[in-house]
């Protein structure tokens, strides 16, 4: 399409903008080129509407629309909701350049992308350019438009004979299309193809797509691996490698994954959602909190909030609310409080979630020194607990952590042991069970110092190193820890540097732990095998500096 024959006088255009003086500016460039029919909001909630109810050929928004919605909020809720035709044209125009930004708008491909200040000059160049690749797909997109999809995946095929310049676009949208219709074979077939010509990263991410909806999850996972490790601008493959993880009962690799890319891409909101999930699972609390938190913040203003994450992070507030200070304290039980009444707005709620909720308003409310209110709110949710009321070990995790807060000792323990006994031998599942229990002993030390120490020994003893460093090195760190405790945590230490992975932090830890035993008398019956570990650790360590030089 020759640039003089774009039609800008049939286009239709909105402008999302909060500055009135650039929705001025770009009525007037884009009147210069020949718009007529323009449009303007101020804000993300009212372009969701206009959006809705009204097509458009172009769309500018800007990235930082004040309060609200932001621009790229705006863009993922529109797909998401289907409401905006394949055809509109969605250009981001922003000043911003930080990494949530950028990465936020590769995530979610807008059309085309214009930094601040922009000029007529730079406005006509992007913009013809947009609009001349945009009419190369419009068949593509008048099929989609029309969910007419063997439609658009004929006109596929088409324009890859037609302009074979286009042949891997063309394909690329097929794989989608096939994809989104669960036609895992026919995607397959796509990507098997474009691979044989070329290894490009949108056809190894689709194909390991297709490897993990037909349940290949170890082939899935070598691929996205891959895909992580070489290509940044794909953080959606990392979304696909923790679920194929979590498939394989790998919870933890899978949370760290997602821990990296949220790094990456800190704005998507379904992945700090993901994260938070994965994290409860693990009974990572900290990475619970802040995953779960961000997830608040960011759909605050979102199509996108999720009970289940507004419950996850009043449950993450509870650790606060019992050990904060009297200000942080404050502030948590209102938070809390506020989640837990979203949660409550939401119509279609499952009787687990409502569940849920109850126990973590209870514990909200006793922690809050309203203990009358809490006894009443936690008795109304054993009441939602029928006879068909499945409740996962996850589940009866979380109605132990209130029970230990709103029953008696006897009670609550009682059902701690019938809850392990039903855990059986499951590493996640027990490692949440004593963090549970780890976490409403804190106010007792000698009671804490002692479940860390059985939970610690029963993990060396089955030479899970990790396990029982992590829980030996959390009891070294109390007022009333002793010599057996230290040197468990030690043997924990030399097994798992043996091992590997190797990890810098804990190479310090381990070295400042050593560093408190160095007054230890040779009388002292712990002395020797202190010694042991010692030497071995010493040459351990010794080795891989020896390699790293000589490397």
């Amino acid at each position: 399409m020759a640039l003089e024959l774009i039609p800008y006088h049939k286009k239709r255009v909105l402008i999302i903008e909060d500055m009135a003086e650039m929705r001025t500016s770009l009525k007037s460039m884009l009147n210069n080129m020949g718009v007529n029919l323009m449009e303007t909001v101020g804000n993300g909630e009212e372009a969701i509407i206009k959006l809705s109810y009204n097509n458009y050929d172009i769309v500018f928004s800007d990235y930082e629309l004040g309060r609200g919605k932001d621009g790229q909020q705006v863009l993922e809720e529109m797909k998401a909701s289907g409401k905006m035709p394949a055809s509109t044209a969605y250009i981001m125009v922003t000043a911003a350049q930080t990494v949530e930004m950028v990465m936020g708008a590769l995530e979610y491909e807008p059309d085309g992308y214009i930094a601040k200040p922009v000029t007529l000059d730079i406005l006509r160049t992007r913009l013809n350019r947009i609009i001349r690749t945009k009419e190369v797909y419009r068949e593509i997109n008048q099929f989609i438009d029309r969910k007419d999809i063997n439609g658009a995946l004929e006109a596929c095929n088409r324009l890859a004979v037609e302009r074979p310049k286009f042949a891997l676009p063309a394909y690329r949208i097929k794989g989608k299309l096939l994809l989104n219709e669960e036609r895992y074979e026919e995607a397959r077939d796509i990507y098997d193809t474009v691979l044989g010509i070329k290894r490009v990263a949108w056809a190894v991410l689709g194909m390991g797509k297709v490897e993990f909806q037909q349940g290949n999850y170890e082939a899935a996972q070598k691929l996205l691996e891959g895909l992580t490790r070489t290509k940044a601008k794909y953080v959606e493959a990392s979304d696909w490698l923790a679920k194929a993880l979590e498939a394989q009962g790998k919870y933890k690799a899978a949370q760290q994954v997602l821990e990296q890319a949220v790094e990456q891409s800190p704005k998507a909101i379904r992945r700090q959602q993901a994260l938070a999930r994965l994290a409860d699972l693990n009974g990572d609390a900290d990475v619970m909190f802040k995953a779960s938190k961000k997830a608040s913040i960011l759909t605050k203003n979102s199509a996108f909030r999720d009970a289940d994450n507004q419950i996850r992070y009043a449950k993450a507030l509870q650790k606060v609310l019992k050990y904060g200070g009297m200000r942080e304290q404050k502030i948590a039980s209102k938070e809390a409080m506020v989640a837990l009444e979203s949660v409550k707005t939401v119509t279609d709620l499952t009787s687990l979630q409502l569940l849920k909720c109850g126990l973590v308003e209870a514990q909200t409310l006793f922690n809050s020194n309203r203990e009358d209110v809490a006894r009443i709110a936690y008795s109304g949710s054993l009441a939602m607990m029928g006879d068909d009321l499945q409740l996962s070990p996850d589940d009866k995790l979380d109605l132990l952590a209130a029970k230990l807060v709103m029953e008696d000792e006897a009670s609550s323990q009682a059902y701690a042991a019938t809850l392990l006994n039903e855990i059986g031998n499951d590493p996640r599942l027990l490692k949440k069970y004593y963090g549970v229990l780890d976490f409403h002993l804190i106010p007792d030390p000698q009671q804490r110092h002692a479940l860390l120490k059985q939970r610690g020994a029963e993990l060396l003893q089955l030479k899970d190193y990790e396990g029982a460093w992590e829980i030996y090195y959390k009891a070294t760190r109390l007022p009333i820890t002793d010599s057996d405790c230290q040197i468990a945590a030690l043997q924990a230490a030399v097994g798992l540097y043996r091992e590997g992975p190797r990890s810098s932090e804990r190479l310090q830890l381990t070295n400042a732990l050593f560093g408190e035993l160095q007054d230890m008398s040779n009388n002292d019956p712990h002395y020797p095998e202190l010694e042991k570990l010692r030497l071995q650790w010493t040459r351990q360590t010794q080795e891989d500096d020896d390699q790293s030089t000589t490397g």
